[in-house]
């Protein structure tokens, strides 16, 4: 099989696994099996008595693919054939995925799960999600590099991108904070957790969760700009990365509104890894 076959299989199974996560989170089974890590309860194959042992083992093992294909990949950049740059992109692309488990084994044999309100969980998960950006972006570049047998990133780097990747990694930190926020501090009501969000004596957390919706307001304007300036200086198509912006800014606004619901949050999440995977793949239509 390809590199570039192995690479969209990763891309897809890397969204499966960060929206996997997202349900362990939103649904307090990051304990399901215990402290025990790879293993689930101390087994291989649990079994499975327990709803929450069911999702977290359900997530350990779709990462568990992810990690086997981005190995095979790995193997295969030893390949004579396999031009440099798709090297060092692979050779990201696995400190990605490593890190990506390293983390995650922390957080479970630490028990920075269900409802820890801890500093350190605090720090993990923000640094778990912004990660997750990071080897979503060296899947989709992997992916475009070998479809496209480009060899360089001339023009992948610039200015417009590097801002557009701040912004990014900014929405995805606070986004994670302010889910966390909601599955441990669940609000009565929407104007209630409003209040909450400027009351002095509301935990930390809960305080902090104000600052997504700056951030990805932020994110989403800029983008707009951003895909204008792809498409008037480069003719890249952009018309989706706006599409993606709106849907995305609605359902965050819905499921704010809404008071938070589970299917909402999930797919909100779902919009905005397909969106950052969308801009990351336009933006590689730059290189010459």
């Amino acid at each position: 099989m390809t590199i570039n076959r192995l690479s969209f299989y990763g891309l897809v199974i890397s969204i499966a696994s960060i929206i996997a996560g997202a349900i362990v989170r939103a649904t307090g089974s990051g304990d399901g099996c215990g402290a025990s890590w790879p293993t689930c309860n101390g087994k291989i194959v649990p079994e499975l008595k327990t709803s929450s042992e069911l999702i977290e083992f359900s997530h350990r093992s779709i990462s568990g693919i992810l990690l086997i294909i981005t190995l095979i990949i790995f193997l295969k950049s030893f390949n004579n054939s396999v031009p440099v740059l798709q090297k060092k992109v692979i050779q990201a692309l696995t400190f990605f995925v490593l890190l990506e488990a390293l983390i995650g084994a922390v957080i479970v044999i630490y028990e920075w799960v269900g409802l820890n309100s801890s500093t350190p969980r605090i720090m993990a998960v923000p640094l778990h999600l912004v990660n997750t950006f990071g080897l979503l972006g060296a899947y989709t570049l992997l992916f475009h590099l070998t479809k496209n047998s480009k060899t360089n990133l001339n023009n992948f780097f610039d200015k417009g991108f590097k801002i557009g990747l701040i912004l990014f990694l900014l929405s995805g930190a606070t986004g994670s904070i302010a889910a966390l926020a909601d599955v441990i501090f669940p609000s009565e009501s929407f104007i209630t957790g409003l209040a909450e969000d400027f009351d002095s004596n509301s935990e930390i957390l809960t305080r902090l969760r104000i600052l997504h919706p700056i951030v990805a307001s932020f994110l989403s304007i800029y983008l707009y700009f951003e895909a204008n300036r792809l498409q008037r200086e480069y003719k890249v198509i952009t018309k989706n990365i706006k599409l993606l912006v709106l849907i995305g800014v609605s359902l965050g606004v819905l499921n704010v509104v809404s008071n938070i619901i589970l299917p909402l949050s999930i797919l909100h999440l779902l919009i905005a890894d397909l969106l950052w995977v969308l801009y990351v793949y336009k933006s590689a239509e730059k290189i010459n």
